[in-house]
């Protein structure tokens, strides 16, 4: 065997920069992470037979939840038309969402949701969509008067799209950390599953839920996996570039750069040539697409049929566990809410509704779980046209292991001088981020031990779970 001369080294660097980025990879756990993971044993999820997914639909620029679902009582939904103005949904268009159990919210008060989610209303009444009422990023139980006295800890950079976003996927206490938590739980979800590098995926690209110091995420697009550029056998021009890709991959490598580099190329071409070829065969080129959408447009549905492809696929695969991430953008209204907000809320809850209806035609609707979030809620009040950066909101978890047909929570005082209202509007979280995290968490087969490394604020919280998931 002949070794790499300076020359061919940096041949190969460049080579290996371009297709390692066509394939858009993030390959395996830390290795470090993995033995200690097979030392203190991983978790048992009972083989591909005992599959469970979690979906997470991030919605960028702060949902107005507000809008989504809005109560209903004669004196609540007048507090909240004061504080909407001309932004308030009109009570003719809100349908009425009946809790099973028939008890109605913890507080006794009635909501409705936006007709323009009207797809998700036969899922709520069929007991598979539960809505999780005002729920934000706190670090410990947070009051009105505590807020205003500074006496409490609270997330830092309060209201800010990009820091907000952020602690959401994190989860880590008051600031920025390493790795979201997402990212936490894959590292003991990943050890011991078939193809351990597919139990994170992305389709939406790099995030702070997914990415940390140990599993990464393997990133697909909405239209499929992204493969090497230019190493395509079949074509006469790329056999020659791809042949020569080979040749430099076969020689011999002492260094250990070199030879982990070698390994990553190595292992994204076969992964990808393994799972492009699968989904092709299952699916053909763009037929029987499961969850309806136009392909030539870059939405939530579009995203959402690559996520029920590779699901349909698990048991091929054999993966037991895995997590999901897709996102849908837009939702920063500042202005002209009152068009945008029924649009975006419409495109939202249809694709929600057509990815449900997907996990149960392959039959996994017990098996997938698919949650909202989102960097904050909206002000109470219209800044003229619109809203502004809030703290609370509502949130929906969807699937058939959901406690549905239920409002878990209580819904806020629409009240901007009332006790659950701070600086002008913004809604005072009643739970945590974390304890919402945490119930998702507890379904997917975490511990407590586990959850409480992955959440580590969830023991300031009286509830560890709020109860919306069936174990």
């Amino acid at each position: 065997m002949t070794t790499m001369n300076n020359r061919q080294r940096r041949r190969f660097l460049g080579l290996g920069a371009q297709t390692i980025t066509g394939a858009g990879l993030a390959l395996g756990a830390n290795p470090l992470l993995t033995l200690a993971h097979a030392q203190d044993g991983s978790i048992d999820t009972g083989g591909a037979g005992d599959y469970r997914a979690l979906v997470c639909v991030f919605l960028q620029g702060g949902m107005d939840g507000f809008s989504l679902m809005v109560p209903t009582g004669t004196a609540e939904y007048a507090a909240y038309q004061r504080s909407r103005g001309t932004l308030a949904v009109p009570r003719s268009q809100l349908l009425d969402l009946v809790p099973r159990s028939g008890s109605g919210l913890g507080n006794g008060d009635s909501a409705g949701l936006h007709s323009a989610a009207s797809p998700l209303s036969p899922l709520f009444d069929e007991g598979r969509l539960a809505m999780i009422a005002n729920v934000g990023n706190l670090v410990e139980p947070t009051t009105r008067d505590a807020y205003e006295a500074g006496a409490v800890n609270l997330p830092a950079q309060l209201f800010s799209h990009s820091d907000q976003a952020i602690q959401w996927q994190q989860l880590q206490g008051s600031d920025r950390a390493r790795s979201g938590w997402g990212a936490l739980a894959a590292d003991y979800l990943a050890p011991g599953q078939s193809r351990d590098y597919l139990t994170s995926i992305s389709v939406a690209g790099a995030n702070y839920w997914q990415s940390g110091i140990g599993q990464q995420p393997f990133t697909v697009r909405e239209s499929g996996v992204l493969t090497h550029n230019g190493l395509d056998l079949s074509s006469n021009w790329q056999r020659p570039r791809a042949d020569a890709f080979d040749r430099v991959m076969g020689l011999e490598r002492r260094h250990v750069f070199e030879r982990a580099y070698v390994d990553l190329q190595s292992r994204a071409r076969e992964n990808t040539t393994e799972l492009g070829a699968l989904l092709a065969a299952r699916f053909g080129e763009g037929t029987n697409e499961p969850v309806p959408h136009d392909p030539s447009e870059d939405t939530l549905a579009a995203r959402l049929n690559m996520v029920a492809k590779l699901i349909s696929v698990h048991a091929e695969l054999g993966m037991s566990r895995q997590i999901f991430y897709v996102g849908m953008g837009g939702f920063d209204v500042h202005d002209n809410q009152n068009k945008e907000m029924p649009e975006l809320i419409a495109s939202l809850t249809s694709a929600l509704a057509g990815f449900q209806s997907a996990m149960d035609q392959y039959g996994l609707a017990e098996n997938v779980t698919t949650f909202t979030a989102s960097d904050f809620g909206r002000t109470l009040t219209s800044n003229g046209d619109g809203t502004d950066h809030g703290w609370g909101n509502h949130m929906l978890a969807m699937g058939g292991a959901v406690q549905g047909g239920e409002i878990y929570g209580s819904l806020p005082v629409m009240d901007i001088d009332g006790q659950d209202s701070v600086q002008n509007g913004r809604v005072l979280p009643s739970l945590a981020a974390t304890q919402y995290a945490a119930t998702l968490l507890d379904w997917l087969g975490l511990d407590d031990q586990r959850i409480d490394t992955v959440l580590p604020t969830l023991g300031n919280f009286s509830s560890r779970n709020l109860g919306f998931m069936r174990s």
